[in-house]
């Protein structure tokens, strides 16, 4: 647990009490900080009251010095929390959770010897830091893995020297102020949560916070398309952009990576490249990066290969929570009878075009599934399943009556949250779905 004395007696708010939240406030009483707490659940706060927190009301609003939000707290426009509001003439900070981490770091008596590596975007980022942390672990670096993907932040522990690696969010990034991280990394933007971000522009910027604190000596790499490129240019101060510039010799030499990965005969993706220069600016060498990329086991639910035989593959990537991760996979793969939909993120669905060709069959699930329908129905044989065990017995059915090798692809290109609790569950269900009509287990 990361705990320091430059929180003692601060008086603290925390709101939202879910995992980030109770992880943040632990961390803080064991910091000897004055913590208050909140949750808009009756029950929860019935709960924290029993174990010993101490529930915040209006009365103590003129004690708080500052309000730490969890990253699923809404801080801006009519969705803003009601405690938020109550602050604005109150003269209280918000204090992000990775502004707290940085606050931590700040006051590390070694901190020069403690580095962060900090990675966001919109697809990819759980498999680069897991590559990232797999790498350095292997090469016997003191590397930790925090954030959305590993530990709480504040669950982590105390380093005198080596790597904290996190994957980062646009939620966490929203309020961020001071994070300061050695090496960043954005994968790519495209739209998304915007039900949260309302529009792809506040969304894109909440992702580009990460570059905040940007200075010489930094590394920051990205994929250099016109998006993310005229984003930069346009959304960061000219000294900030200036400065990213110089340090560019640094970022992504794709041409030189590929030649790297082409000689050793290994296959590679954007995931990998990133992997590679990011290693290579800690200092783990060419050969044993690339070793370790030959044995890093994907994470589940990413494009992963659950049954595979002469006939049929089947593919569980229910990590695709939008169109961009969906046409990937379908960029992936011939013959796919594709099983996708779910709670859609934005109406561009024609980023498909390219590899749609691939489709076979669409079979769609999900209370939104009519954008999937119209799509797809004069591309290919297209059918709406009212669930997931109906879809894969639908292309069960599909497969069965060709001779061709086939993919069956579950790749929702669409958020779990109308039917599953996240994508992991959604995964997790497709997979005994499969289990147990395939191979009767």
């Amino acid at each position: 647990m990361l705990n320091s004395n430059i929180f003692s007696n601060r008086k603290i708010l925390v709101i939202g009490m879910g995992k980030t939240g109770r992880s943040i406030s632990n961390a803080l009483i064991k910091s000897k900080a004055n913590v208050f707490v909140w949750d808009d659940s009756k029950i929860i706060r019935k709960n924290l009251k029993i174990k010993g927190y101490n529930i915040f009301n209006s009365k103590n609003l003129k004690k708080i010095n500052f309000i730490v939000p969890s990253p699923g707290i809404p801080l801006k426009g009519k969705d803003k929390h009601k405690l938020i509001k109550k602050t604005i003439n109150q003269n209280i900070k918000i204090v992000s959770e990775l502004d707290l981490f940085q606050i931590y770091l700040n006051n590390c008596k070694n901190n020069k010897n403690i580095k962060v590596i900090a990675v966001t975007g919109t697809n990819g980022k759980s498999t680069i830091v897991s590559q990232i942390y797999h790498c350095l672990k292997r090469n016997n670096y003191n590397v930790y893995l925090i954030g959305n993907i590993g530990y709480p932040i504040f669950d982590s522990v105390k380093i005198r020297n080596g790597f904290y690696i996190i994957e980062v969010s646009s939620y966490q990034l929203e309020s961020s102020k001071i994070f300061s991280p050695d090496i960043s990394c954005i994968t790519n933007i495209t739209p998304d949560h915007l039900k949260r971000h309302k529009t792809f522009n506040n969304y894109a910027k909440a992702k580009l916070q990460i570059l905040n604190n940007f200075s010489d000596g930094k590394s920051f790499f990205y994929d250099r398309n016109m998006i993310i490129k005229k984003l930069i240019k346009k959304r960061l101060s000219k000294k900030l952009y200036e400065s990213i510039k110089k340090n560019s010799k640094k970022n992504l030499n794709e041409i030189e990576i590929k030649k790297i990965f082409l000689k050793d005969s290994i296959t590679y993706n954007q995931n990998q490249l990133y992997t590679y220069a990011i290693c290579r600016t800690c200092g783990v060498a060419k050969n044993t990066i690339l070793s370790s990329l030959k044995s890093y086991k994907p994470l589940p639910y990413r494009q992963q290969v659950i049954y595979n035989d002469a006939h049929i593959q089947i593919i569980n990537d229910s990590k695709s929570t939008n169109f961009d991760s969906l046409n990937y996979a379908l960029s992936q793969y011939k013959n796919i009878i594709l099983i996708c939909g779910g709670e859609i993120k934005s109406n561009k669905i024609n980023i498909l075009d390219k590899n749609s060709k691939n489709v076979l069959a669409a079979i769609i699930i999900g209370k939104e599934g009519k954008l999937f329908e119209n799509y797809f129905k004069d591309k290919c044989n297209t059918i709406y399943a009212v669930n997931l065990k109906k879809s894969f017995e639908i292309a069960l059915e599909i497969s069965l009556d060709s001779n061709e090798y086939q993919a069956i692809l579950f790749s929702p290109g669409a958020a779990s949250f109308d039917q599953y609790k996240n994508f992991e569950e959604r995964g997790k269900h497709f997979t005994s779905i499969v289990k147990t009509t395939y191979f009767n287990e």
